[in-house]
């Protein structure tokens, strides 16, 4: 393979894509959140986050001399948030008021699936901010909300890292590029955005 091939062909297909042009799209139980700026900046400071993944899950099968591997299901991986904290927590405070929607934490009573399962669109941008791909994970939640660390050594950002799990996920259709974040309201539901369908 020649390096003018690999140029041509990297220039044909638009160029490669990168991992820091990427945006989320997430609203939380409306329980966990005070305005429409908290989605907007939950999009904002969100530092890094993965597509999901699947796995094949399969079973040994014997047809006649040796066992072969037969497809039976699939296992859709956790999807990991990673946010930067401002000073007024604002972000940990929102998990925090999510998860108690989960399970009660002074009652432990269960509350119903509708009550804190959410569709989350996560979306890869090229160089011009445009969609170039996008999944939406389907009545998705949160399972894990990692620890802190307080460092009296370090000065380093204080970050926030939240695992989701889900029913499954889809691919999106991008036609066009999603509407900027800033046009999202309080009262909009993922369902009723053309970019989030």
């Amino acid at each position: 393979m020649s390096i003018d091939n690999l140029k041509a062909t990297v220039s044909g297909r638009n160029g490669l894509a990168r991992t820091n042009r990427f945006k989320i799209i997430m609203f939380p139980p409306v329980e966990a959140f005070n305005s429409s700026l908290d989605i907007r900046d939950l999009s904002i400071l969100c530092d890094s986050t993965t597509m999901p993944g699947r796995q094949i899950g399969t079973a040994d099968h014997s047809y006649y001399r040796q066992s072969m591997k037969v497809a039976n299901s699939y296992i859709n991986e956790d999807v990991e948030f990673k946010f930067n904290l401002t000073n007024d927590f604002f972000i940990k405070d929102i998990f925090s008021k999510w998860t108690n929607l989960i399970l009660d934490r002074d009652t432990y009573k269960l509350n119903y699936a509708s009550t804190y399962k959410r569709d989350v669109a996560i979306y890869q941008q090229d160089i011009q901010d445009q969609t170039i791909y996008a999944v939406k994970l389907i009545n998705a939640f949160p399972i894990t909300v990692t620890a802190q660390t307080l460092d009296s050594g370090d000065a380093a950002i204080q970050q926030l890292s939240v695992s989701f799990t889900y029913e499954d996920f889809e691919e999106l259709v991008v036609p066009q590029p999603a509407a900027p974040i800033q046009n999202l309201g309080a009262t909009d539901s993922p369902r009723n955005n053309p970019n989030f369908a």
